[in-house]
């Protein structure tokens, strides 16, 4: 038995409990492998990266794994071990959501830095960083609440205590990734321009796709968070909750292999003069644009056109 966010007892062994915990851990352990198969991809790509976007990936991966690995020992704690006395929390749950948002806290912040590289202004990037610092915050107290309920009989009283800060922190979570998609969409957009050549107008729209799908899935997911939380008495919040964590990493992991997708639009011409520029919307007058090449020096421009294209993958999809 376990005390729900509403202050009441209920089962832990039943199909809205435990049932949906363990189907959760299939789901992210399906999404373990995509997300192994995503690393494998990255370092075949990698080699213009700087060390420190490498380790951060592998940092990653090492947590991902982790993740999996401690909510795979909590359905078997609670099936196996305690069966038949299961409670709602224990130390593998614990660990569990610890790492979730350790993972949260270094994808938005990554993003955060995409946020400030694309934009080359600092204030953007801290309206990202800060609620994603804050939230960060809240899980650290709710770690260390968590593990020391763990302790008490019955357990799980501490999600009715800190009830608002669980609240607080999802939102948090919500509005980082909310507000993260509308900066990278709204500076990609300002890179319009009639004057742009039809890959680089493919290749834009391509990261502004990319940018409101990996947005809006962690969104979306972390607003349903908290509406099961507040809305159910029973444990498909924390279901969700170990989902979330992989979403965050493959939301890294595909993003920056987007990047060799986007590249691929930028095949060169036959001629340097046989693309020509494609009329889009001009969002603003920060775009990225190229002059016709002469045919004297068009191989150069062309070079110099591929280069500032190529650097734009780099800066929007996050070789830092």
């Amino acid at each position: 038995m376990v005390t729900t966010s509403a202050g009441l007892l209920l089962d832990m062994e039943t199909p809205e409990n435990l049932g949906a915990l363990e189907i959760a851990t299939c789901l992210s352990l399906m999404l373990q492998g995509v997300s192994l198969a995503q690393g494998y991809t990255y370092y075949t790509h990698c080699s213009r990266d700087r060390l420190r976007l490498k380790i951060l990936v592998l940092s990653l991966l090492v947590l991902d794994t982790f993740h999996s690995f401690t909510s795979g020992h909590m359905i078997y704690f609670s099936s196996i071990t305690h069966t038949g006395h299961a409670e709602a929390n224990s130390i593998p749950l614990s660990v569990t959501v610890a790492i979730e948002s350790i993972i949260t806290f270094l994808v938005e912040a990554f993003f955060a830095q995409r946020i400030w590289r694309l934009s080359m202004r600092r204030a953007p990037a801290l309206a990202c960083f800060a609620p994603a610092a804050l939230r960060f915050a809240c899980a650290a107290v709710l770690s260390g609440a968590s593990v020391r309920d763990v302790f008490r009989t019955p357990n799980g009283v501490f999600v009715n205590e800190l009830n608002w800060l669980i609240t607080t922190g999802l939102a948090l979570g919500a509005a980082t990734d909310v507000l993260i998609a509308t900066c990278m969409i709204f500076y990609l957009a300002r890179m319009f321009s009639m004057y742009n050549l039809r890959s680089t107008t493919a290749m834009l729209n391509r990261l502004v796709r990319m940018s409101l799908q990996t947005g809006l899935l962690t969104s979306i997911t972390s607003v349903s968070v908290i509406i099961t939380f507040q809305a159910m008495s029973n444990m498909i919040w924390v279901a969700l909750y170990v989902i979330l964590a992989k979403l965050y990493a493959l939301s890294l992991l595909v993003s920056l292999n987007a990047r060799h997708a986007a590249a691929a639009t930028l095949a060169p011409p036959s001629h340097p003069d046989a693309e020509m520029p494609t009329q889009s919307l001009n969002f603003a007058p920060r775009s990225i644009s190229f002059a016709r090449a002469r045919d004297g020096d068009g191989h150069a421009v062309e070079r110099e056109r591929r280069g500032k294209e190529v650097g734009l993958v780099d800066v929007a999809a996050g070789r830092v």
